[in-house]
């Protein structure tokens, strides 16, 4: 019976393991799921923290409760990974595997952008968002930045998205015009993967709402003392409020095991999520997948959901017998908007003709779609609570 090991828990790693359920149930494979954590919640709960929609602690589901019920759960650190025995060691277990996935996700690493750790909250942490919360709601006059440290990072949007909720909560605070707010990124547009429309229908709402967008400002370091960003390009922003997409990388021990580039991230193929290593896939966050048109593949828990889903059925096909499928690069996710409006966009990067990426216009049924899309997922993982 062959042994399928999981390393990650977060949207690629819980959608492969509920697809592999019944090839478990049926006695086909051995699936072991992976990750240190004790509970799942997903990315945007934190901005919705930030907007007061819902207390640091909602949102999340405990591992225990998986409704995988056929996969085991291994709560635990991965220490290291060893393609050529084909062996997962954790603190506590040896891991045997057949087909090994890494759905590890990407890690934080504020301590590549100097001064970032010391001035910065980072917009991907509940504990410093929590931060950024209480100043947002003190603050009366001034400036808060929103940088985006490098490319690539998770969740595309979700920069802009704190930009808006900001924008919003000054606003009902009544203190909106004494407080500048300012984007800045590395990228030359927003979102530059879904094209100049997107890019340009972004750069509008930013500019509806009064917030200032810098494209092309790759920070070179932030003096904590003084509270301002240096950019490689010499510009320099002074700031009262920091909030930071910090660098990006895959896990120490994804790069320790050699399964990295130059890039960071570990690459595969586009179709079959394959790595270099034979019964090695990878996908999601910890993944660096090349588009047709040689553009970076966005790194999104919609699109590591899709690749996950394709992964399982190639993998049912390989142990069963069948036709292998490939992944086909669609989703559908929702930019928060503010004024507890989102706006949908539907993605299809495979297009024949090139990356297909339609923005909506935000709307209240926007919103209360995303709040839809967070609920189905949760019950499919974790049932009904």
């Amino acid at each position: 019976m062959d042994n399928v090991v999981i390393l990650g828990a977060g949207f690629g790693g819980l959608t492969l393991a509920s697809e592999l359920n019944d090839l478990a149930k049926a006695g086909k494979a051995d699936v072991t799921l992976v990750d240190q954590n004790t509970h799942f919640s997903m990315g945007f709960s934190m901005q919705w923290v930030l907007a007061g929609r819902r207390e640091a602690g909602e949102g999340q589901r405990p591992y225990t409760a998986l409704s995988a019920d056929h996969v085991k759960f291994v709560r635990d650190e991965i220490i290291t990974i060893d393609t050529k025995n084909s062996t997962v060691q954790t603190k506590k277990h040896r891991i045997l595997y057949d087909y090994l996935v890494i759905a590890l996700g990407a890690e934080l690493a504020p301590e590549l952008l100097p001064g970032l750790a010391e001035a910065g909250l980072n917009l991907c942490d509940m504990q410093h968002v929590l931060k950024l919360k209480g100043a947002v709601g003190s603050i009366k006059s001034g400036t808060i930045a929103i940088i985006i440290s490098s490319t690539p990072f998770k969740c595309p949007p979700m920069p802009y998205e704190y930009a808006f909720l900001i924008d919003d909560i000054l606003r009902k605070r009544g203190v909106r015009e004494n407080v500048r707010i300012v984007l800045t990124t590395p990228e030359p547009q927003p979102m530059p993967v879904a094209g100049k429309a997107v890019g340009d229908a972004l750069k509008t709402m930013l500019a509806e709402k009064g917030i200032e967008y810098l494209p092309q400002h790759k920070p070179k370091a932030i003096d904590a003392q003084d509270h301002k960003v240096t950019y490689e390009n010499g510009f320099e922003l002074s700031f009262d409020i920091l909030g930071a997409v910090p660098p990006h990388r895959a896990p120490k021990v994804v790069r320790e095991a050699g399964l990295a580039d130059a890039s960071g991230f570990v690459p595969v193929d586009l179709y079959t999520l394959k790595t270099s290593v034979e019964n090695v896939y990878a996908l999601g966050d910890v993944a660096a997948l090349k588009l047709p048109n040689g553009n970076s593949h966005p790194k999104a828990g919609v699109l590591a959901e899709a690749q996950a889903s394709a992964l399982a059925r190639s993998m049912i096909a390989a142990i069963e017998g069948g036709k292998a499928i490939a992944y086909d690069g669609t989703g559908v996710c929702y930019i928060d908007a503010g004024n507890e409006e989102a706006a949908p966009v539907e993605v299809d990067l495979l297009a024949p003709e090139g990356p297909k990426i339609t923005l909506s216009p935000p709307s209240k049924e926007g919103l209360e779609t995303k709040r839809r899309f967070e609920r189905e997922r949760l019950d499919r993982w974790f049932g009904t609570y």
